[in-house]
């Protein structure tokens, strides 16, 4: 990869908005190069169709003018680089027919990275590790201030374990633990994992995601945003045909942070961001000999500089695009500048190549993927001027080919884009707010679709919510968005302020949708899973009650008109957590038959504010095909409580998973496995050791 100097780190779009430019058509009469770049203004790529027909000249002046604004010292715009969604489904989109569950998915047919992979023989998981920001730092050359702390070899656990499981006997063997090596050149975070299976479901291969953020200094809260401008993304296929002995089979590395990633058939697309990347460039220059020789490195930059770069098992770099590859705004003016790439690399597992990319000039807000379609989320302008332009890709057998544009107001949904764009029959059906002050938010619903004739880059608005015939609004005065489920003819969306109101819409005209029920319950859900046919299991929080927790509800929707409430179950009290408010990865399900399903989420339990233990509650809802159906809270899985701490802290288990075969649950806390029988969950067996 290109040496990561430090103006990739500090040069992030958040230097964009506020500085001003100038063009590089030469210097003065005293032989200067022009260095004042005051009248280069930003562009705004978010909006309108998109165009891989620019002359070169055009395409690499517009990235190095980006460049040329990243390195001025004015002005933060705060930016994040937004979330990725993909697109709903059913609800067995874990996947199977099997006995047993797999990582809940957002749309069947499409894979999600996850820690804990299972193929109904052999867990894998990916360990977490534990690291500190000074790990990224030392990467980077940047100097560790004084406060920041920490060691700077590379981040521990860098390993993928390997269980055999017996659901018969409530067990797990550990079988290998293959350990990556890292160095303090190239710390590598392993993050997610995926599996390459055979004809008969099991894995033949796991791809292994590790990635590389670099962070600076910046406050701690703004930090990981700006961190993921830069870094690279790498894949590890190990070969687990025999696995008590895995071994590195293939490896692909790609310039670029790793924003997010999907997988259908044995194809995965990885979603990367980079900014040119030109050695030696210095961020800030303080004088004008450094100011000159930024700007005769930028100037002397090719096209080839300016793109990201991928190597195959560590070999020679190759370009990961062309400029033919890469999408800007139709209309382009030689005094604009941008140079955030958002890529889209499709690789193909099973042959071991890259497919194709394709990128972007974007400021990303969120992804979306169905089977057939990649959507790019993009935001543009600010408040209650804010719009999200949507960029529709097709993504046929791996190839990446742009359809078109269309432009939206407002911003997709804050805490789960994934969720708030849906396409059907050819229709992407979007929700998107507009705030209009601080606590004042417009919500709609929009429909839009490539035009039957004419310009196949302007996706076109057929119809929206609310309109001059369906006036009635989305949520009231004050209330956000805290969660969307597009179900077939359907879209749920529960907004919330000191209510919990659930709303019902009509999609069955994708041209004339219809509001047709609403129901207001205290408290707010932030995850709505199908269950059955015309039912909908939540889960959310009280924060309005003193009690809290984490509530479990079940929702009756046979009638659109009548939506009903017809269970609650608390867990915990005020500030207990579970990773499946936010990540529905921790919400694992099992249809045992059409009348049951039981269902799994990890839960940290809190009283008067105080840790009480964390595990894994389990859950089921019967009686699916009688009168009504029942929430019934089955027991927990508690593996460890205060007095197993010495520090009576609970382990850092944001990434919390659990697996269902049969009777037998696995669940994966920290980075140990444990079981139990469903009819016993109290009675855990494990950690599985060595």
């Amino acid at each position: 990869m290109k040496r990561l100097a430090l103006m990739t780190l500090l040069g992030s779009s958040v230097l964009l908005a506020a500085c001003g430019s100038g063009s590089d058509s030469g210097g003065d009469p005293r032989g200067r190069l022009d260095t004042d770049y005051s009248n280069l203004r930003l562009a705004d790529p978010a909006l309108g169709p998109l165009s891989n027909q620019h002359p070169p000249s055009d395409f690499s002046e517009y990235l190095r003018n980006g460049v040329r604004l990243m390195v001025q010292p004015q002005g933060q715009d705060g930016r994040n680089d937004g979330d990725f969604a993909e697109s709903p489904a059913a609800e067995d989109s874990a996947g199977g027919g099997e006995n047993f569950s797999q990582t809940n998915v957002h749309v069947l047919g499409v894979d999600e990275a996850d820690r804990l992979k299972y193929d109904g023989e052999h867990l894998f998981v990916a360990e977490s590790p534990y690291y500190t920001y000074a790990h990224f730092a030392a990467g980077a050359e940047i100097a560790v201030d004084d406060g920041f702390g920490g060691s700077t070899e590379p981040p521990p656990n860098q390993a993928v374990r390997i269980y055999s499981t017996q659901p018969e006997a409530v067990g797990a063997t550990w079988m290998a633990r293959y350990e990556f090596e890292r160095s303090e050149e190239n710390p590598l975070t392993l993050s997610e994992l995926y599996t390459l299976d055979d004809e008969e479901g099991r894995a033949q291969s796991v791809a292994a995601l590790s990635d590389k953020r670099l962070y600076f200094h910046w406050g701690w809260g703004d930090t990981p945003s700006y961190g993921r401008r830069a870094g690279a993304t790498r894949v590890d296929l190990l070969d687990v045909q025999s696995p008590g002995n895995p071994q590195l089979d293939w490896s692909i590395e790609l310039e670029g942070a790793l924003l997010n990633s999907r997988k259908i058939g044995d194809v995965m697309y990885l979603v990367t961001r980079t900014i040119p990347q030109i050695e030696g460039v210095e961020p800030y220059p303080d004088s004008q000999e450094a100011r000159e020789r930024n700007e005769q490195l930028i100037r002397d930059a090719s096209i080839e500089d300016l793109l990201p770069e991928y190597s195959v098992n560590d070999g020679d770099l190759l370009p990961l695009v062309t400029e033919e590859d890469c999408y800007l705004p139709r209309e382009i003016a030689s005094d604009q500048g941008y140079a955030d790439l958002v890529t889209v690399s499709a690789i193909d597992l099973r042959s071991r190549e890259l497919v194709s990319s394709a990128c972007i000039n974007a400021q990303l807000s969120g992804i979306y993927m169905s089977l057939d379609s990649l959507y790019l989320g993009a935001r543009g302008g600010s408040g209650s001027e804010q719009q999200t332009g949507l960029h529709k890709f097709t993504i046929e057998q791996g190839e990446v080919d742009y359809r078109g544009t269309g432009v939206v107001p407002g911003h997709l949904n804050w805490s789960d884009p994934a969720f708030s764009m849906d396409e059907k029959d050819g229709y992407l059906r979007v929700v998107t707010s507009v705030r209009q002050g601080w606590n004042d938010f417009d919500h709609y619903l929009h429909v839009l679709r490539e035009p039957e004739t004419g310009d196949t880059e302007q996706l076109e608005v057929v119809a929206k919510l609310p309109n001059e015939q369906q006036p009635e609004q989305i949520g009231k005065p004050g209330e956000d968005i805290f969660a969307v489920r597009f179900l077939g003819d359907r879209a749920y969306i529960v907004t919330f302020e000191q209510m919990d109101p659930l709303y019902v819409l009509d999609l069955s005209d994708n041209e004339n949708p219809q509001i047709v029920g609403a129901l207001e319950i205290p408290g707010v859900s932030t995850y709505l899973h199908p269950v059955g046919d015309g039912y909908l299991v939540s889960v959310g929080e009280d924060p309005m009650s003193m009690e809290g927790g984490v509530k479990i509800e079940l929702f009756d929707v046979r009638d659109d008109n009548n939506p009903l409430s017809l269970e609650t179950h608390m867990i915990g009290g005020q500030r207990s957590w579970s990773e499946a408010l936010r990540d529905l990865r921790a919400f694992n399900f099992l249809s045992v038959s059409d009348d049951s399903l039981r269902f799994t989420l990890p839960v940290t339990r809190r009283e008067n504010y105080e840790w009480v233990d964390s595990g894994l509650h389990l859950f089921e809802i019967n009686n699916l095909t009688g009168e009504e159906a029942v929430l019934e809270p089955v027991g927990s899985m508690i593996v460890e409580q205060p007095q197993d701490n010495s520090n009576g802290w609970h382990t850092d288990s944001g990434n919390g998973r659990s697996r269902m075969h049969g009777d037998t649950v696995f669940y994966l806390h920290g980075n140990d496995i444990w079981a139990s029988d469903w009819s016993d969950p109290e009675n855990v067996q494990g950690p599985f050791t060595e």
